[in-house]
């Protein structure tokens, strides 16, 4: 499962510009209580080095931890 479209968060945990993750990026259905097939979580983090090198180091701790769930109509099973 993947993003079929670049998807990005105006506001993400309040403290960020613009995020935006890139089409073709993991998604899981893993959550802190197990598998969820309504989360879309982002699983990959390459692109958070690449695009966003200022940040990433706090930006990745927080997309990790945190998590991104991407919206259906953004997603490629």
């Amino acid at each position: 499962m993947e993003t079929n479209q670049d998807y990005t968060i105006e506001n993400f945990r309040g403290i960020y510009p613009p995020i935006t993750v890139p089409k073709g990026t993991r998604l899981t259905h893993q959550t802190a209580m197990g598998i969820d097939e309504s989360y879309h979580f982002v699983n990959e983090f390459g692109w958070i080095d690449r695009d966003y090198p200022e940040i990433k180091q706090l930006l990745k701790h927080d997309v990790v931890y945190s998590g991104i769930n991407i919206p259906i109509e953004f997603v490629t099973f």
